[in-house]
């Protein structure tokens, strides 16, 4: 593809104009010009109607070669349906890429393919939101997602992309911290189950293993800032002369795991989240820890 017959277009929409181009057969502006109403739902009719056309096209085949016909209304409705799903989902990622830094790198081709080939088979818009923001999280840094996390991602139900949303909320950036209550590892107490943890690693969400700890030796007066969801909070001990060690039991996340994290934190929610840094508060306190809860970040 001439990348110089991208007129007027910023650089972020070049680049992923130039990285999807190839694998649906479209070039240059008309990329993004196409059922602009019915990609942005606000020309529900039309779409409706253009849905009714091909229907009728197909049933009015159907009376002159009656099998054919059937064959090829399923046809026309199965395209009409991934076209939509593509469509919705690199307007969600034209959005996303606003304002955004670009890498002068390209995305690799085989990866671009695999990408589009799962897109447009994906019509619930949790998972198209978060197919557009690795789209967009590839455009920008080639390499940021792996094609297990795209396979991950592919088989997602929505159950499941509720219960891992639930992890996030209160996780690290490698983990959820296993924390005490009644003297035993509890997730319980955080709307959560240890069921769910071991249906999340059986899909790759986490990894399988149960005894890997977080520990960080922290000098004297020289904090250590955690993020838990979408809070920070600074770690600092009295200990003027030696250091001290900071560690906690993990459930860890898998490499997919923190890549699919990265993409749902801002939007991650937990009931219990407040709760749960209140309690790892108190639980830092008593290894001999200060922990000052900094502001949220933004």
């Amino acid at each position: 593809m001439d990348i110089k017959n991208l007129t007027g277009l910023e650089k972020p929409l070049e680049k992923l104009i130039e990285t999807v181009s190839e694998g649906i057969g479209v070039v240059g502006n008309h990329l993004f010009g196409f059922d602009v109403a019915k990609i942005k739902r606000i020309g529900k009719a039309e779409a409706e109607a253009e849905k009714i056309k091909i229907v009728a096209n197909a049933e009015a085949r159907e009376k002159v070669v009656k099998v054919l016909g059937r064959a090829e209304k399923r046809v026309a409705l199965e395209q009409y349906n991934k076209q939509i799903n593509l469509e919705n989902i690199l307007v969600k990622t034209r959005d996303d890429l606003e304002r955004k830094t670009v890498s002068e790198e390209s995305v690799e081709r085989d990866w671009t393919m695999k990408f589009l080939d799962i897109a447009q088979n994906v019509s619930r818009e949790e998972l198209q939101d978060v197919l557009a923001k690795i789209l967009s999280g590839e455009v920008q840094k080639p390499g940021s997602f792996s094609y297990q996390t795209l396979e991950v991602v592919k088989y997602l139900s929505q159950k499941d992309l509720q219960k891992f949303l639930k992890f996030v909320a209160i996780s690290t950036n490698i983990g959820v911290i296993k924390l005490r209550s009644g003297g035993k590892d509890s997730l319980e107490k955080y709307g959560l189950k240890f069921d769910d943890y071991l249906d999340l690693s059986s899909i790759g969400l986490f990894n399988q293993s149960s005894m890997i700890s977080y520990a960080i030796d922290l000098p004297p007066s020289t904090p250590f800032q955690l993020d838990i969801g979408n809070d920070a909070f600074l770690i600092t001990h009295t200990d003027k002369q030696n250091a001290k060690k900071f560690d906690f039991g993990l459930h860890v996340f898998s490499n997919v795991g923190r890549e699919v994290r990265a993409l749902l934190l801002e939007n991650a929610k937990n009931i219990k989240s407040d709760e749960f840094k209140k309690d790892f508060i108190e639980e830092s306190s008593r290894k001999g820890f200060n922990v000052e809860h900094l502001q949220t970040k933004e």
